[in-house]
């Protein structure tokens, strides 16, 4: 179903370039496929054999055939080739030609089945070994595909382009990346002609983190003619990750201007405009797609737009319209079971968490959420039994390991937190939050105890393993810096500093610096600072008057 271009016709000893009307007739049947199921327009190679017709009247029907096919009068013309192969039975091309026409009417299967047949009569019959390929790759059939691509590659030179095109494609598919990229860019200038394919090689390479080739594929769409409403629905969801917000919403109106009922048109523009900050708007789309054709993942996003926008109520209602729509979702537990933390509903949060667990008992995170609340309700044993369960289901478990480390830490069990971190940071030595709070639990293991320059030595490693691996998480330095306010009052105020410059709101920083700056004769300095403080902490306590509750939003 394939063509190429003239100059790649392929000339096999003992094999003559046949010029006749069926011939051209049948590579403009092809192109004609091949346009309807996947837009590309090479002109198809000449087969290792060909069975010239047999008659004069099989030609004859051929050519009416093809006449009618390009009317658009489908089912005349498979008649018309069918009465054909009444004459000329095994003719690969009249065989051929019938399934691209069953392809063109969307009958994969009827199509398929001559195309198969074609091959019967001639197993190197290329024109049809491509239309089977890409009949296979329409279809889904992935693994039957390669097998038929993977035999064009190593038939003919003049194949392989459009078999690594295919095979990237099916890679990318697949999640093979590596193998996408390599297979696409083999395929030369074939992949920047083809939206399809480049929007494959852009996720890969996105997929990869080689994201200036994700941005340099995706730019190179522009110059392509003939992109579907859904190639841009694509190429507006990768611009959308890679950040490049404008650029997708103008690949979203692309994909409006050509279809505007196009299946999550909405919900992405939706999440593009919040993360433009755009939530208002982003919000209306939302509560549209809620009264009119909610699903699961409109009705998320809209939680979470409407939390941001203070609409605690709707936030919660909407999850759990996520919930009866899609029980399996674990997102729709997690999420309503957040937030009813975040409002301190931890009973709440609760049984969402357990109402989740029992639509999808192997949750690794329900259960790792189950055990925080647990945490937070004092419930310590379950807490641990719900950790060490989470922690046994996936292989990285170090949410689950950090967890039952902060449950040890709340039941007084330090020596258990402190045992259990540090056989996790070997597993897992860039967690910077596990350096963190390993630190955190050395510290708290020295209060109330004579100076153990042992663990503070050990404690303030930790800190600084905690922020090589995440500079700018700025609570590392604040606790760094109280390590050395005894010693080195200096180092101690280069990390104050440092966290503020990072978080200019971190309250506790911003009182110990403001103490060691009055200790330190500053005064000035020092009382500013402590001015600041009472002012963010009045401020902090009328916002907390000020939060909705769950209970005010369920009414």
């Amino acid at each position: 179903m394939f063509a190429v271009g003239r100059s790649e016709y392929i000339s096999a000893p003992n094999v003559r370039c046949i010029r006749s009307s069926l011939r051209r007739d049948c590579v403009w049947i092809t192109c004609l496929f091949l346009a309807a199921i996947w837009p590309v327009s090479l002109r198809s190679q000449t087969p290792s054999n060909i069975l010239a017709t047999r008659s004069v009247e099989a030609n004859k029907l051929f050519r009416t055939g093809a006449a009618l096919a390009k009317q658009g009068n489908l089912d005349e013309a498979i008649t018309t080739f069918k009465m054909a192969l009444g004459i000329d039975y095994q003719n690969p091309f009249l065989l051929n030609a019938t399934g691209a026409t069953y392809s063109l009417k969307g009958d994969f299967e009827q199509a398929k089945q001559y195309f198969l047949e074609s091959l019967q009569f001639d197993p190197g019959f290329v024109p049809a070994r491509k239309n089977l390929a890409v009949i296979y790759f329409n279809v889904g059939r992935y693994d039957l595909a390669a097998t038929e691509f993977q035999k064009l590659k190593n038939a003919s030179v003049a194949s392989r382009s459009v078999a690594n095109l295919f095979l990237g494609m099916i890679a990318e598919k697949n999640g093979d990346y590596v193998q996408a990229m390599s297979l696409l860019d083999q395929s030369g200038p074939l992949l920047y002609r083809y939206p399809e394919a480049l929007l494959s090689f852009a996720n890969s390479a996105f997929q990869l983190k080689q994201l200036h080739r994700a941005k340099a594929a995706l730019s190179g769409l522009d110059s392509i003619p003939g992109i579907s409403a859904s190639q841009y629905l694509k190429a507006a969801e990768l611009h959308s990750r890679l950040g490049q917000n404008p650029q997708a919403l103008a690949a979203l109106d692309k994909a409006g201007a050509k279809d505007s009922q196009l299946e999550r048109l909405a919900y992405q523009r939706a999440v593009v405009l919040d993360q433009m900050n755009r939530s208002q708007e982003a919000l209306e789309i939302l509560k549209d797609l809620a009264a009119t054709n909610p699903d699961s993942d409109s009705l998320n996003l809209l939680a979470n737009v409407a939390q941001k926008n203070g609409d605690l109520g709707l936030a919660l209602q909407s999850l759990r319209q996520a919930a009866k729509l899609d029980s399996a979702r674990e997102d729709n537990y997690l999420d309503f079971s957040t937030i009813c933390v975040d409002y301190d509903n931890y009973p709440m949060a609760l049984e969402a968490a357990n109402v989740g667990l029992e639509h999808i008992p192997n949750s690794y995170r329900l259960l790792v959420q189950k055990g925080v609340v647990l945490v937070n309700l004092g419930r310590l044993e379950e807490a641990e039994e719900s950790l060490r369960n989470a922690s046994q289901l996936q292989k990285d478990n170090s949410v689950a390991l950090l967890s039952l480390a902060i449950a040890h830490a709340h039941a007084g069990q330090l020596q258990e937190a402190e045992a259990t971190l540090t056989a996790a940071t070997h597993d897992f030595p860039d967690n910077y939050y596990m350096h963190y709070y390993l630190g955190k639990i050395l510290v708290q293991q020295q209060e109330g105890h004579p100076a153990d320059p042992g663990l503070e030595a050990k404690a303030k490693h930790a800190f600084q393993q905690a922020i090589r691996f995440n500079p700018s998480y700025a609570d590392s330095y604040y606790q760094l810096s109280k390590l050395y306010l005894q010693g080195s009052p200096k180092l101690a105020e280069q990390n104050l500093v440092t966290c503020l410059r990072l978080d200019p709101n971190h309250a506790h920083a911003e009182y110990t610096l403001a103490r060691l700056y009055l200790r330190t004769g500053r005064r000035a300095a020092g009382q500013a600072l402590i001015d600041r403080f009472e002012s963010q902490q009045q401020s902090e306590k009328l916002k907390e008057q000020q939060r909705p509750s769950i209970e005010s939003a369920q009414k």
